[in-house]
């Protein structure tokens, strides 16, 4: 027990993670480098009924009976919403940064180390990868948000579910803007929001709305969901101009 190290994430974290932890130790202690708990898991926004665990194992190299073994656990421990766990080499991770820093930028800032040598410690995120990639992520989805709204033809429900379900895919970039100019990025969702409308001083409302829908499965009517859209997209708008006019400055 003295190799896996839960004492600070929260009790319903630790009683569903540990026993998993423990049997992957047990079983494959010599493949593997380093054992995380990442996400909404080692925050306060993680919710014991609705949150998923999500893990990452560092391994020394990709090994098919790894694999298999760590399936085999799926039916016991999915029960209790832990995720399939990210399996990657330091490898993968080193040739893997350029490609999606936004993605390592959230491991590095909001994980747990629970076994093994903290891999993501040091690992080097570049301005001009996020900045690409948050570009990228934000035109997607004001093109994603604008066909669901066609798509959903004044369907309240589905229009409810598409605004509210896809919540948690913002924050990777909202982190990402705060990284490109230098801000504190907070591990909490309404922290993140703060800091970013305190950066550009601007209103992001209709995500803490959005948090609201979600978590208390609040049925709208179409006239205020039309209004939610509204906003989102001017917020999107403006986002997308502020990551379009930033610079990369020379080291």
């Amino acid at each position: 027990m003295e190799d896996i190290k839960t004492a600070n994430l929260s009790e319903q974290v630790k009683k569903n993670i540990e026993p998993f932890f423990l049997d992957i130790v047990n079983q494959c202690k010599e493949d593997v480098v380093s054992i995380y708990v990442i996400g909404s898991a080692v925050t306060k926004d993680f919710h014991p009924k609705y949150s998923d665990i999500n893990t990452l194992l560092v391994v020394k190299e990709i090994k098919v009976p790894l694999f298999d073994f760590i399936a085999a656990l799926g039916k016991r421990y999915g029960k209790k919403r832990i995720r399939a766990p990210l399996i990657m080499t330091r490898d993968y991770i080193d040739r893997s940064l350029e490609v999606f820093p936004l993605e390592f930028l959230e491991m590095k800032l909001i994980h747990h180390l629970v076994y093994g040598d903290d891999v993501l410690k040091d690992i080097p995120i570049e301005k001009a990868d996020v900045r690409l990639q948050c570009e990228r992520e934000l035109k997607g989805k004001l093109q994603h948000v604008c066909q669901s709204y066609i798509k959903a033809m004044g369907n309240k429900s589905a229009l409810s579910d598409m605004l509210a379900g896809s919540l948690s895919g913002y924050f990777p970039e909202f982190r990402g803007i705060l990284f490109l100019f230098d801000q504190k990025i907070p591990k909490e969702k309404s922290d993140v929001l703060s800091a970013v409308e305190k950066l550009f001083g601007i209103d992001l409302g209709v995500y803490k709305r959005l948090i609201e829908i979600k978590s208390q499965g609040t049925h709208l009517s179409a006239e205020s969901l039309k209004e939610i859209f509204e906003r989102l997209y001017r917020v999107l708008e403006t986002l997308i101009k502020k990551v379009d006019e930033f610079e990369i400055k020379p080291a």
